[in-house]
């Protein structure tokens, strides 16, 4: 049995009942739902369209491009605000979603499937749910990079060392921005300026989305670029010679903190949509632990936030080659090793590190 084959094997075992039961499937079919998601299409299109199998009510979904990640769509939910025309957000982050609570956009549902998820992955009014986490990674070729020569720590990348060698999403869309957001909670905002102005003197190349930037690394573009976990699996999948490295996030004066940034998958009932119900019964399903488990197994590789599900996830199927670096059974061990941020402390970072970064680096 292939690794692949084996997850979904195992998925079927777990979750055999499904998370619609008779009654649901019986039910007649309703208003079709809208969603605005920024998770990406490859993996998000298959579970609506399972939902509506499911339970018979149709998804509209709206998708973002990869260069204008999640801050495009969050966008226009703030424009729609006054007359909002989806019912459910679906976020590949938590920042923008943050953004939208506090910008009073999203209303509060208490998911009776999100109950088993840590406190801390719930919003305070239950304004929004957090599930399925990917890692901030340094993606390599480890035939062109030894890991010596890999930055142990984010603000490493601001040295001498990595002079030209570098590349990393638009810092103002995605989890680029969420990232940049992470940082300047964490370090503060003369240091952030001063990481900021270290990557413009080494020459940072800007590329249109994680996805893209990656590929960068793949052709030999570039030598090093910051992404996500689940671009580098999936550049795996399709045979590139790619790994990741985890750099931890340690400050520039030394203080601590263990392990990568991790930024888990939101959803989020919007404020006045035109069928909640439906919105509702959407959200139960992508919040349970079906679906995390699904985006665990998939290509994507998330990392489950329930510990349930951590401990029956298997990621140990796949032969870690030599020299390869962090392989997919590492992506568990590298979260299980790593600190959590303040996500709500980030979020209110994002509006001065936009306009940071678009003044040094995006000109």
């Amino acid at each position: 049995m292939s690794f692949r084959h084996g997850r979904r094997y195992l998925a079927a075992l777990i979750f055999a009942a499904g998370i619609v039961g008779p009654a649901g499937r019986a039910a007649m079919a309703g208003e079709p739902v809208t969603i605005y998601c920024s998770a990406d299409e490859a993996f998000a299109r298959p579970l609506l369209a399972e939902f509506t199998r499911r339970t018979g009510i149709a998804v509209r979904p709206l998708f973002d491009t990869e260069a204008g990640k999640t801050t495009g769509l969050v966008t226009r939910l703030l424009a729609e605000r006054d007359r909002p025309r989806a019912d459910v957000w679906w976020s590949s982050e938590i920042f923008g979603t943050l953004q939208l609570a506090r910008a009073s956009v999203l209303t509060p549902y208490d998911s009776p499937a999100s109950r088993d998820l840590p406190p801390s992955m719930r919003g305070p009014q239950r304004e929004w749910t957090a599930f399925g986490m990917r890692g901030r990674v340094i993606a390599y070729d480890p035939k062109r990079t030894p890991r010596e020569r890999l930055p142990r720590r984010w603000v490493h990348l601001a040295q001498p060392d990595f002079k030209d060698r570098f590349a990393m999403a638009n810092p103002v869309f995605g989890t680029t921005r969420g990232h940049m957001a992470a940082l300047a909670a964490l370090w503060g905002d003369d240091a952030f300026r001063r990481y900021v102005e270290g990557l413009r003197v080494n020459g940072v190349r800007i590329a249109d989305g994680n996805a893209q930037a990656v590929l960068l690394v793949a052709r030999g573009d570039v030598e090093l670029c910051a992404t996500d976990t689940d671009d580098v699996l999936v550049a795996q999948a399709r045979g590139d010679r790619i790994a990741m490295h985890f750099p931890n996030l340690h400050a520039p004066d030394g203080s601590p903190h263990p392990g990568t940034l991790w930024i888990p998958n939101s959803v989020a009932l919007v404020a006045g949509g035109p069928n909640p119900d439906g919105g509702k019964r959407l959200i139960d399903f992508l919040v349970s632990a079906e679906v995390e488990m699904k985006l665990a197994m998939s290509d994507s590789a998330n990392v489950p936030v329930r510990l349930t599900l951590q401990k029956q996830l298997s990621l140990a199927g796949r032969p870690k080659k030599p020299d390869a670096g962090a392989s997919v059974q590492d992506v568990l061990e590298a979260f299980r090793g790593s600190a959590m941020i303040d996500y709500a402390a980030a979020a209110e970072k994002l509006q001065s590190t936009d306009a940071l970064v678009k003044s040094i680096l995006i000109r």
